[in-house]
């Protein structure tokens, strides 16, 4: 349902002092505030609540702005195609479709410091600006931290209604506080908050961020540690960290073994850094004390009043899968406590994001946007390079090039045994590469089964074909050696641009294999892909004098040798970062 609240559309001059009064959150504005501007954009405001509607509405009186509530998440179903400004809370998520439902949207605006519920990507393709509220409850939410920590500890939750039922005071033994080791994950503004009110418990504070702030805990008297070295220590592991994809299920199987049966860990941050069916596993076998989730994954699923009711019922909602199920047992674990995303529910702290979110919006239309948030670049993938295994001519020692030739049988188990220095790399693959020719797909499939990676989409190029050595084709290279002299044969094999009678250069195969790379390989590695190129020695020694920067006398030596697995890390531009190189233990054929 909606209700709308203001639609006039007289121009209107700004007054700082008025915004100043409505606003009290509102920060300095530019110069041209002071000026008669007409602006009346459309704005629809989700999940807004009685409390948001009486704010936001007094934060936007001074403007000319139009604006509706609905109290309900935003959905396909209740878009104005009109609408130029939504604003919604963590609890909606703002799709692709969404976004492409709304054609003169220009801008989010989060109530919330999370936007994970937010395509970032779709909003940024669209041209759609999103902003967000970065601090509003760092006291609130800590407070609340410490509300879920003494409620654990002390077993608060079996202790109420004792007066309703029997209980054996013996099963409501709690733990002090009181120089136990509280674990912080994120030292950010509310976790900062939450040490300072664990000092005040007189706790030993030890705390986890990948951007560690020396000078922060020199003044607030706590120490940084590794994360399993904290999950170890502590006695109370809390969560402060946003959500990224890279840390999605930070607490895992895994890091739950670190921690000692008697810990708890409490979560007011967001539901994905945990592992729900992991977590539920640890609990039910004793090895974690107890838990308190103001968050879960898959949270928004359980929030219509049918789905609560089977939940409640013991019975599944279809449809749903793992993380179902495991709320389902969490719901029911004597020592969980299960609150409904509620850590920044006080009236001053949705004051707070409130105010900004009308400051938001205003300042939006000055272009001037403080809180503005982008996609995260992705973190690029990594290339790999591998040299087809030991063909039938390799063991021959004649000069192959373009002729379709098969791997011998020590090849097939070469391919094989690449296979499994592959998997033992642990790197997914999202794309791999090979040439035209048949031992380069022998190789490549040989890989992929043996790393069990079945379904890795792959193509077959001629861009890194293996060099045309023309005239030189099916000879044996050592009886040419004889033939022609060493620098001659030296010049032939390992030469940039010595002449091959029908035949290509070194430089000729660059020319064809760089381009290839530049246009269709590294767009992949910037997109966070991981790339297998599996190819020839010169498309390979071709490859590599780019990605190293290699000089033009620098590649004769270079060698790329069979059952070698070179892995690249790149910049935007496919030059080398990082090189680690993973050898198979086989002989090599002759080469």
């Amino acid at each position: 349902m909606s209700r709308s609240i203001s639609s006039n559309l007289k121009p209107l001059t700004y007054n700082l002092s008025l915004l100043m009064t409505h606003v009290p959150h509102i920060l300095f504005f530019p110069f041209r505030l002071w000026h008669t501007v007409a602006i009346m954009a459309l704005i629809y405001f989700y999940d807004a609540s009685e409390l948001d509607q009486r704010q936001l509405e007094t934060g936007l009186k001074p403007t000319d702005h139009r604006w509706k509530y609905v109290e309900e998440g935003i959905n396909t179903d209740n878009l104005d195609p009109e609408c130029e400004v939504i604003s919604v809370f963590v609890t909606s998520s703002v799709t692709k479709e969404i976004i492409e439902k709304l054609p003169k949207l220009k801008l989010i605006a989060c109530r919330s410091t999370g936007f994970n519920n937010i395509d970032l990507a779709a909003a940024d393709a669209h041209g759609v600006t999103v902003v967000n509220v970065p601090t509003y409850g760092e006291s609130t939410v800590a407070e609340y931290t410490f509300t879920l920590m003494l409620a654990l500890t002390r077993k608060l939750a079996p202790s109420l209604g004792f007066l309703n039922h029997e209980v054996d005071i013996a099963t409501l033994m709690g733990t002090d506080l009181h120089e136990k080791t509280l674990g912080v994950v994120g030292t950010g503004h509310i976790g900062q908050h939450v040490i300072k009110i664990a000092k005040g418990f007189e706790m030993r504070v030890v705390a986890f961020d990948p951007y560690a702030k020396d000078e922060l805990a020199k003044e607030y008297g706590f120490e940084y540690l590794p994360l399993d070295e904290l999950l170890k220590t502590s006695d109370i592991v809390t969560l402060h960290a946003p959500f990224t994809p890279e840390n999605k299920h930070l607490i895992n199987a895994e890091r739950l073994t670190l921690m000692k049966p008697t810990a708890m860990l409490v979560n007011t941050a967001r539901g994905e850094l945990v592992d729900a069916p992991a977590l539920v596993d640890a609990l039910m076998h004793d090895r974690l004390a107890g838990a308190a989730l103001d968050v879960l994954e898959g949270e928004q699923l359980f929030k219509t009043a049918e789905e609560v009711a089977l939940l409640r019922s013991n019975k599944l909602p279809q449809s749903t899968g793992e993380q179902s199920v495991a709320l389902m047992a969490l719901n029911k674990l004597p020592n969980v406590i299960l609150t409904p995303h509620n850590a920044f529910n006080t009236e001053e702290a949705i004051g707070r994001i409130n105010g900004t979110t009308c400051t938001n919006i205003i300042r939006f239309w000055y272009d001037d946007v403080p809180n503005r948030v982008k996609p995260a670049k992705p973190t690029p993938g990594r290339l790999l390079l591998t040299r087809h295994a030991e063909s039938e001519w390799n063991a021959t020692g004649q000069w192959t090039g373009l002729t379709d030739v098969h791997l011998s049988e020590k090849g097939f188990h070469e391919a094989s045994l690449l296979g499994i220095a592959l998997r033992d790399l642990d790197i997914t693959l999202d794309k791999a590469y090979c040439s035209e020719q048949v031992r380069t797909l022998e190789t490549l499939e040989g890989m992929l089964n043996a790393s069990q990676q079945f379904n890795v989409p792959f193509e077959r190029k001629g861009a890194i074909n293996e060099r045309d050595y023309g005239e030189y084709t099916g000879k044996n290279k050592w009886d040419m050696k004889e033939l022609v002299g060493e620098e001659e044969f030296n010049g032939i094999r390992r030469g940039w641009d010595h002449p091959v009678p029908g035949g290509e250069t070194l430089k000729k195969v660059y020319e064809r294999a760089v381009p290839f790379y530049q246009t269709e390989v590294v767009p992949q590695l910037m997109a966070g892909k991981n790339v297998l190129l599996v190819a020839h020695g010169n498309t390979l020694r071709a490859l590599m004098k780019y990605i190293e920067n290699i000089s033009d006398e620098g590649v004769e030596s270079l060698e790329m040798p069979f059952g070698n697995i070179i892995a690249y890390d790149i910049d935007p531009e496919g030059h080398m970062l990082a090189k680690d190189d993973t050898h198979i233990d086989s002989a090599a054929p002759n080469a």
